[in-house]
């Protein structure tokens, strides 16, 4: 009888893992626990992710940073264009490793986008003022441009923040352009 709750334990003790980390939906792993557990309550298991620490957090500051560096490299450097254009593209390309690394995390996705967006956004005026000099009209392409991807990002994905974004910045881009 001791083996056999000692393999309800641990199979209690997976179900609270997929629990946790999200790999199962929640109401399942509120059955199959019922189920193994013949109808008592189980306590979840406690776990860094619940405690606020400076390492929840240090992803997300991290990754923050990257926008004002990236301000930098573009609009307070001698370098060139070529070296700015691979450093902002190693940006958007680890936080796309970062996106992937922290898929299940909840706070730091929405950190991860934002942040992709921005740089994104970045290098593409840095292309428009590199290549055709700071001409307003392509300037004002290639911003409602980035407008609608946030717009078609925010649907796709369901995140209001880049429907909202996007149509924010379009709003702002026409008055600015009528005024």
């Amino acid at each position: 009888m001791n083996s056999n709750n000692q393999k309800t334990n641990i199979i209690i003790h997976e179900i609270l893992f997929w629990k946790q980390n999200k790999m199962l939906p929640e109401q399942y792993c509120d059955y199959l626990l019922a189920l193994y557990n013949q109808g008592n309550e189980v306590e979840d298991i406690k776990t860094a992710k619940s405690k606020f620490s400076f390492a929840s957090f240090a992803p997300s500051i991290l990754i923050c940073t990257l926008i004002p560096i990236s301000l930098f490299v573009i609009y307070f450097t001698e370098l060139s264009f070529v070296l700015q254009t691979a450093i902002l593209t190693g940006f958007v390309v680890s936080l796309f490793f970062a996106g992937i690394y922290y898929s299940n995390k909840e706070l730091i996705l929405p950190v991860i986008y934002i942040a992709i967006a921005m740089i994104m956004l970045l290098q593409t005026v840095g292309f428009s003022d590199a290549f055709f000099k700071g001409d307003k009209h392509i300037t004002y392409a290639i911003l409602f441009f980035n407008c609608l991807m946030w717009i078609l990002c925010g649907r796709f994905m369901k995140l209001l923040y880049f429907t909202l974004g996007g149509a924010v910045g379009t709003i702002l881009l026409v008055v600015s352009i009528l005024i």
